[in-house]
Formats: C-alpha cells, sequence, structure tokens
C-alpha cells in the first residue's frame, strides 16, 4: 500500500518533471498504439486478407471419382447445396465442328466464371453480366485468329454425331495465356443440349477459409460419385503469405517498441540527472535505495499505465484506418489485442527505466548535496 507521502512525494515528482515525462508519454503511446492497431489487424487478417486473396481465383477441385466420365446434374445440384460456395464453375467439354473448322467448345456458367478465373483480358467486345445470356459465345485469341472470327457476328457450331447445330452470337474475343485461349465458350445448358450429356466434366470452386478448412469441406462434399480436392499451389500459397505478413507486422511492433524504448531510457536518464538533489537529500534524511526504487518504480508505473491504456484505445482507431485503406472495411476490437498492447507497452517501458533507476541509486550523496 502506497503511504500519503509517497503519494505526495510521486505526485510532486510527476508535475516537477511534466515537461519531460510528456515526451516519455508519447513515446509510450505511440509503441502501444502501433502494438494495439497491428495485434488488432493480426487477429482479423485471417478472415480479410483470405477473402482479398480469393479473388485470385478458384481454390477447390471437383471431378468424378475413378471410372466416372461425368459429374450427373443432380449430384453436381447436391454439391452447390452442401458446398455454399462463393462461386462454382462446371465445365463441359466437347470437340466440335465450328463454322468450316474443328475446335474445343467449352460449356459454363460465364456468371461463376468470371468469379473463379477473374483475370481473362478482353481483347475484343465486352465480357459483362448484360452479355451472359444462352444465344452468347466468347472466344479464345488463338481460337479466334485460326477460325478467323469477329466480334458480333454469329458462329454456327455443329455435332456431327447427332446432327444438331446451334448458332450463338461472338460477344468477345478473350485472351488469358493458357488453354482458354484455344476455346470457344458457351453456355452450359446449350452445350449440354448440343451433345445430349447430362452432367459435366468438372467444376472448381472459390472458398472461403484457410487451407485445413477448405480440405475438409473438400472431404465432407466427396462421396461414392464426386471427389473434392483443394488446389494446393492456390491454398497453400495464400497461408505462407498471411504467415509472411504476419511475421512483417511483428517485426514492426517489435521495431517500433525498441524505438519508443529507447526514448523512455534517454529521457527518463535526463529526468534523473536533473533530479539528483533531490535523490541525494533522500538518501541523506534516512530513505534506503529501495525507497528511492520505489518512487521512482511507481512514477514509471503510473505514467506509463495511463499512456499504455490511452495508446491501446487509440490503436484500435488506427487499426480500422488500416482497414480501410487495405480491406476496404472495418477492424473488429478484440479486447485480447488491448489487453496484448496495454502489457507489451509495459513490459518494454519498465525494461527501457531499469537502467536509469538504478543509476539513480548510485548518485554520491555528499557531492551532489555539496553542489559539485
Amino acid at each position: 500500500m502506497v503511504n500519503k507521502f509517497l503519494a505526495r512525494q510521486i505526485f510532486k515528482s510527476l508535475i516537477f518533471s511534466s515537461q519531460r515525462l510528456f515526451i516519455i508519454a508519447l513515446a509510450i503511446i505511440i509503441g502501444a498504439m502501433v502494438s494495439s492497431a497491428f495485434l488488432n489487424v493480426y487477429f482479423d487478417i485471417d478472415t480479410k486478407l483470405s477473402k482479398e486473396l480469393k479473388a485470385y481465383g478458384a481454390n477447390m477441385i471437383i471431378s468424378p471419382v475413378k471410372g466416372e466420365k461425368l459429374i450427373s446434374n443432380t449430384e453436381f445440384i447436391k454439391v452447390k447445396e452442401e458446398l455454399k460456395a462463393r462461386a462454382l464453375t462446371p465445365f463441359l467439354y466437347a470437340f466440335l465442328n465450328l463454322d468450316s473448322k474443328s475446335g474445343i467448345v467449352l460449356g459454363t456458367d460465364f456468371k461463376e466464371l468470371k468469379l473463379t478465373k477473374p483475370f481473362m483480358e478482353v481483347k475484343q467486345g465486352s465480357f459483362s453480366l448484360s452479355d451472359f445470356d444462352e444465344n452468347s459465345a466468347f472466344i479464345g485469341a488463338d481460337l479466334a485468329k485460326q477460325l478467323e472470327s469477329v466480334v458480333g457476328k454469329d458462329i454456327e457450331i455443329y455435332n456431327a454425331n447427332n446432327g444438331k447445330k446451334v448458332s450463338l452470337k461472338l460477344k468477345a474475343i478473350l485472351m488469358s495465356n493458357d488453354e482458354y485461349d484455344s476455346l470457344l465458350l458457351v453456355p452450359l445448358k446449350v452445350l449440354q443440349e448440343l451433345t445430349d450429356t447430362q452432367g459435366i466434366n468438372l467444376a472448381n470452386a472459390l472458398v472461403y477459409g484457410s487451407y485445413d478448412e477448405v480440405s475438409a469441406k473438400a472431404k465432407a462434399i466427396s462421396d461414392e460419385y464426386v471427389e473434392a480436392k483443394p488446389i494446393s499451389s492456390v491454398s497453400l500459397s495464400e497461408g505462407i503469405i498471411l504467415n509472411k505478413i504476419k511475421a512483417l507486422m511483428f517485426l514492426i511492433i517489435l521495431v517500433v517498441l525498441i524505438i519508443a524504448s529507447t526514448s523512455v531510457n534517454t529521457t527518463l536518464s535526463s529526468v534523473i540527472f536533473s533530479r539528483k538533489k533531490e535523490i541525494a537529500l533522500h538518501l541523506a534524511l534516512g530513505a534506503g535505495k529501495k525507497d528511492i526504487v520505489k518512487l521512482f518504480g511507481y512514477e514509471c508505473l503510473i505514467l506509463t499505465l495511463i499512456a499504455s491504456i490511452f495508446g491501446a484505445l487509440c490503436g484500435y482507431f488506427l487499426a480500422n484506418v488500416f482497414g480501410y485503406l487495405i480491406f476496404n472495411s472495418s477492424i473488429d476490437f478484440r479486447f485480447k489485442a488491448f489487453v496484448l498492447a496495454v502489457l507489451i507497452s509495459l513490459v518494454f517501458s519498465l525494461a527501457a527505466a531499469f537502467l536509469p533507476i538504478k543509476r539513480a541509486l548510485n548518485i554520491n550523496v555528499c557531492e551532489n548535496l555539496k553542489g559539485e
């Protein structure tokens, strides 16, 4: 229990050194604020960044079990209902006659494809929601060059096996520097009717969650007809990126805390140097070294606690600034981030105060009271 005399001494000391102590408080506030901000982002980043990374394409592949060529429409609908994915794109391939030549036709859902394959470049025409109807087709750049296709013209697709044919209007020429450049993209329903097929070859899904969560969801929907697997190159890379960003945040926190601790150390040393006669007088009047430690220890504790709490609260607002700048959304308040930020600031600040307080105990009483 702090006695009244010590409490009065602490209060007077804080008032006497208020200008220098303000610098210490400011350093602690900045350290606590940065710690709180990054810790709040750290606890929220898995959800926020995971959604950002999912914008780069599918992270799960769904295919028929070995021995089967197709996933039936019934099974596909069942998977769609169970998976509840952000996007689920079906694929059905067929080799058909295209005008006077032949090529590979891909039946798919254009709206879903836009999410699972987001970086296809529109070389000519338009690839937007207004174009996604059953009379539209989109062609890859290489196939368009081979067929000498022109946007706006109709392309005839003919199935020699059953004599069925259909004409679709080309809405765009797409380029993605992969196999899509050699494909003609048509609505899934149109290709199923043209080929008398009641199923798909495979599907790609965009599922929220970590690699382990995506794996668990894939395992849950797999059965005797369907096999689902995470696309490891995407899901694992996401985990690696998250870990690297978290490590970078901890490094930034560490650097800021070291800088804040250095400021606390140097400023407190200056404060103690200016109060040498006061310390010497305390010792001369019978105060022990423990009393001096208590005096400066309580001063540092009170100042650090107030500054840390204030800084940690400000850190939540800074975290939201980061959230809107990076993720365009708010960051949830995490009480454990607040507590950790306060504790970390206390530990670093009190550690920085250790050497200055230790030097205060080695002051020569006679020399300082003489004025030397």
